[in-house]
């Protein structure tokens, strides 16, 4: 029997691997474990009386209908505009109205939150005439004022994915139905219809998953307890009542609800948001005198509804001069902002990289069994934090963590790592396609030179996913900037962040400031927007 010696550097280096990938999967599902079982680990039971409580299913009533009312606007709205935006060659701007619509979706929403309140709010530019039109019972703050800021920050997202369905459709179809003489409504049932039909009811779950784990726009716009969601409940039974019992059982029904619906979710489809957006630059057939109109009108209305309350920052920032603002506080803020963001999208991206090339490792033929059978809860660790919010996440280990460290000392460790975690399912999915056709396409090759790793990752790997890691960067690092419920749980006041400013700024009526705080954070989001779009 021959006997087979593996070499101590080959021996090595895979037992580092299964060493690194074993250990990064424990914290991954680690983390949720331990938040789980803070959450079912209670022993106490005024919480269970909840059930019997109207408050309950009335806070529960209100998230699901603000979430369903948000979706179906949000996906309404976007329909005529993303056809317009494929169809209608003369519509000005169509490219720039793209990128601000990908910047509209993954804006912190506290700078969409002041911008509301400066041009709807009490003392707003447009109260007067919504006053008018309304009557004196307009209020920005409760259903109306939550609408308002979904929408706004959905439909941007619902108009990219409807406008790259449109422009999927090819020219030769388009061309075969026009020689046919189909009408209108027989162009839009046979070639039209078909493309949308398999992502709108994705898009519609994911807009209900997004808005039914809301946290910042309901808790500054909900404006009391009638308009008050699970993901607010569970923040001010511990931050302001702390009673962990009903902040415990809060948290697993929504963990139940928002479970079963990314469920739901996932099996209807997936959606393609963070690609360059292309409109109209194939051969469409003309639009009827009706639908061009529509579409035109809807282009402008809705640029207006996308860029009226940023816009109004600019006056309100600079109403009190440049020297009475609080520049020394948003410094500061900003110097820990980025640190966190910085370092948590680092993480993210990282984490994210090491999961996918495992994970495409398991598609090449001849990995070993035991490789694959680790590389099945690759996805999972990945993924399975759109499932939990992160609320609940933040409670979970807030609850678990209490008794035994002191988290005032450790909560940014916590803020970093759990802003990687919620990034890490986009980050995930978003390299994933660059991961798998590398593998598929020069992996063999690469293998077949026998290079050092340092310089195979160096001067092969790397400058072919760049692309890709620049953007799944730009978007984590945009996503983890606007963080606000995480840093509701474990921030303390000697490291606020930009998010958590705007709040106590708006909060205490410093317009001013806080207009101001919300344009330099725009502006930072910005930034990560350009290396996002940087081709």
């Amino acid at each position: 029997m021959k006997t087979v010696f593996l070499k101590p550097a080959a021996l090595s280096r895979q037992s580092l691997s299964y060493l690194a990938l074993g250990l990064l999967l424990a914290l991954l599902l680690g983390s949720s474990g331990l938040a789980l079982l803070a959450l079912t680990g209670w022993q106490t039971a005024p919480e269970v009386q909840l059930w019997q409580d109207p408050w309950f299913w009335q806070v529960l009533k209100f998230t699901l209908w603000q979430a369903v009312l948000s979706s179906l606007l949000s996906v309404v709205l976007a329909l005529p505009l993303a056809r317009a935006l494929v169809m209608d060659a003369q519509l000005p701007a169509k490219a720039a109205f793209l990128r601000w619509c990908l910047l509209c979706f993954v804006m912190p929403s506290l700078i969409l939150i002041t911008g509301l309140v400066v041009m709807f709010g009490f003392t707003g530019w447009l109260t007067p005439l919504l006053n008018r039109v309304f009557g004196d019972g307009w209020s920005l703050y409760g259903l109306t004022g939550i609408l308002l800021a979904h929408v706004f920050l959905n439909l941007p997202l619902a108009i990219r994915v409807l406008t790259s369905q449109w422009g999927s459709i090819p020219s030769s179809v388009w061309k075969m139905a026009a020689q046919l003489h189909l009408t209108g409504w027989q162009r839009f049932l046979l070639v039209e219809w078909p493309a949308l039909r398999s992502v709108l009811p994705a898009l519609l779950g994911f807009i209900f998953l997004l808005c039914f784990n809301s946290f910042a726009v309901v808790l500054a716009l909900g404006g009391g307890p009638a308009a008050t969601t699970l993901e607010v409940a569970i923040f001010q039974a511990l931050k302001y009542n702390f009673n962990p019992s009903e902040a415990l059982f809060l948290a697993v029904t929504q963990l139940l609800v928002a479970g079963s619906c990314f469920w739901l979710f996932s099996r209807w489809g997936k959606l393609e948001w963070l690609a360059p957006a292309t409109a109209g630059q194939t051969w469409r057939p003309e639009l009827s005198t009706t639908s061009r109109w529509l579409g035109r009108v809807s282009y402008l209305l809705i640029a207006l509804y996308l860029t009226l309350p940023v816009l109004g920052l600019l006056p309100t920032a600079m109403s009190q001069g440049l020297a009475g603002l609080p520049w020394l506080k948003l410094f500061k803020a900003s110097g820990w902002s980025l640190v966190f963001a910085l370092t948590a999208s680092l993480l993210a991206v990282l984490m994210a990289l090491q999961l996918t090339w495992v994970a495409s490792n398991q598609q090449q033929v001849g990995t070993p069994q035991k490789i694959s059978g680790l590389t099945r809860l690759v996805p999972v660790a990945a993924l399975h934090h759109l499932i939990i919010p992160g609320m609940v996440l933040s409670v979970g280990l807030y609850i678990f963590f209490m008794p035994l460290i002191n988290l005032m000392d450790w909560g940014w460790l916590a803020i970093i790592w759990l802003n990687a975690l919620i990034a890490l399912p986009f980050a995930f999915s978003q390299l994933k396609p660059a991961v798998f056709t590398y593998q598929a396409s020069y992996q063999r090759l690469a293998a077949s030179l026998a290079l050092p790793l340092g310089v195979y990752w160096w001067h092969v790997v790397l400058p072919y996913l760049k692309p890709a890691l620049q953007r799944v960067a730009a978007i984590a690092l945009v996503l983890t900037l606007g963080d606000f419920a995480i840093f509701g749980i474990f921030g303390q006041p000697d490291y606020t962040t930009l998010p958590w400013l705007i709040y106590e700024l708006a909060g205490s009526y410093q317009l001013a400031a806080a207009a101001l705080a919300s344009l330099w954070l725009l502006g930072l989001a910005f930034i990560g927007l350009m290396l996002l779009e940087r081709k």
